[in-house]
């Protein structure tokens, strides 16, 4: 018996621990996907999966529902897959799932319930020949977390709908209808490139040449709550990448440092809660550097305190060694990594509380002596994320690095008239008693691709509760899913 089998919706919750079984990150959903066309083989039903690995599932419409439009039941099959241990596999590994009553989790791990709940609710209507509905065609997408590939790849001509629920949305009783368009840079410094170049000169520098040798440390950033790149950039959060290459560069100021590794985050439109480097110091500066550091730690817990009070700075040492850059390589991979902008860029001047443009750099790397930063945009304006793009490449390009732009997606602009809004807000109110929140939101949702595909697009997205998806605290609530899961039914259930 299954660790959730006893919850309700059983059925929805007995597939949602079959699919945490599977590891499913993103761009490794082959097996997810080949798991869910054999799923909707074995029932009878007609599916499609198509190049990109996307399934649609062709449901005819329960009887006496044959005239009704044609509805399409829409979620993604990728999860972000993050591990307290670094050193974990998540692409081979399974998801510890349990739950406390209240909230479903998984030990040490991201959960997946964004948007493996969705999936898990498309694979229980399929399952239950007595469920009411119109015509269905389920859209399960994938690689949605690493720029909507699935969705920017599928062939819409393959669907007949023009109506669809997203099912991708993280707050009950909030219907999404509009939400931020993106894209995203990718900038790549060659640091044997870097020779004694002006920009790696700082006043009271040791020295800009050399490598160093002496003591070898492992500094790291920790303790910061993370959290997605859209939802939560408002809350000023840490970005532990950040925070290192501050870190680094303040060194810079009073220390001969040379850099060996730098490395953060796990996905680009996740904010990085840890970071880590290794560093070379003179060994007579080693205790200073240590007694330095704390002094950092302090100034910056200040600086975040009320935001991301864990925040912590560690450092350990390696013993002797010597850097593999030069100082001067290592003050400009610093300067290199905060120069860029961050966090929220603007704010709605239409939608109250709405950020309009922000960035977020989701990963760092630093590997064969190449540095490497991952930069996610969003806006509701095309033209601002656009100008946001070209802000970065100009920074990061006047660092000598070249850059690469991918995981373009449009932004969804809010449709005034819209059938299946007027519909749920109805089924809604009856339900529930109270009126829904509908809102655009600053995150991007695969409606904003398929809109652009879709002549008449009509949509809305919903969702049970969750917190702090994309980090290993994620949670999904029972109870909410229980009652997100009536909801639907009743959509699906009545006619016009």
């Amino acid at each position: 018996m299954g660790k959730l089998a006893e919850l309700e919706p059983k059925t929805v919750f007995r597939f949602f621990e079959e699919l945490c079984g599977i590891p499913h990150g993103s761009y490794h959903i082959d097996e997810i996907s080949d798991h869910l066309a054999a799923f909707a083989k074995e029932r009878g039903f007609s599916y499609i999966q198509d190049k990109e690995k996307n399934i649609i599932v062709k449901m005819p419409a329960s009887a006496g529902y044959e005239d009704q439009p044609v509805l399409i039941l829409q979620g993604h099959m990728d999860m972000v897959a993050v591990h307290d241990d670094p050193n974990a596999d998540m692409t081979k590994l399974p998801l510890d799932v349990a739950h406390d009553t209240k909230w479903v989790y998984a030990q040490d791990s991201s959960l997946g319930g964004d948007d493996g709940i969705a999936v898990a609710m498309m694979m229980a209507i399929m399952e239950d020949p007595t469920i009411s509905h119109p015509p269905l065609e389920l859209l399960i997408t994938t690689n949605e977390e690493v720029g909507m590939d699935g969705a920017i790849g599928l062939d819409t001509t393959l669907l007949s709908g023009k109506r669809l629920l997203n099912l991708d949305s993280e707050d009950e009783g909030i219907f999404t209808v509009g939400c931020a368009g993106g894209v995203r840079v990718v900038a790549t410094l060659d640091l044997a490139d870097v020779e004694n170049d002006e920009l790696a000169i700082l006043d009271g520098a040791a020295s800009v040449d050399g490598i160093v040798h002496g003591t070898k440390l492992k500094v790291s950033a920790t303790g910061l709550q993370g959290g997605h790149s859209g939802q939560m950039i408002h809350l000023g959060r840490g970005n532990a990448c950040r925070i290192l290459a501050r870190v680094l560069l303040e060194a810079q100021k009073r220390f001969a440092v040379g850099l060996s590794g730098f490395g953060g985050g796990t996905a680009c439109n996740a904010i990085p809660m840890t970071a880590e480097m290794e560093i070379v110091v003179n060994e007579a500066d080693a205790d200073a550097f240590i007694q330095w550091l704390r002094l950092e730690e302090q100034i910056l817990r200040h600086e975040y305190k009320g935001k991301d009070d864990g925040l912590r700075l560690h450092c350990s040492t390696l013993g002797a060694g010597e850097s593999v850059h030069t100082v001067a390589q290592s003050v400009y991979a610093a300067r290199f990594l905060v120069a860029p902008p961050d966090g929220v860029q603007a704010m709605s001047g239409v939608v109250k509380d709405l950020v309009e443009t922000s960035l977020n750099c989701g990963i760092v790397e630093l590997k064969e002596g190449k540095l490497t930063a991952y930069f996610e945009l969003r806006s509701m304006i095309g033209s601002a994320a656009m100008a946001l793009r070209d802000r970065v490449v100009a920074v990061t390009e006047a660092f000598g690095a070249k850059t690469e732009i991918s995981a373009s997606y449009p932004e969804w602009e809010y449709r005034e008239q819209s059938p299946l809004r007027n519909k749920m807000v109805r089924i809604y109110r009856n339900m529930y008693h109270k009126e829904p929140v509908v809102e655009v939101i600053h995150a991007g949702l695969e409606c904003g691709v398929l809109a652009k595909k879709i002549e008449g697009f009509d949509a809305v997205s919903i969702g049970p509760d969750m917190h702090d998806i994309h980090t290993t605290r994620e949670r999904l609530s029972i109870e909410s899913v229980k009652r997100t899961w009536e909801f639907v039914l009743e959509i699906l259930a009545d006619k016009e």
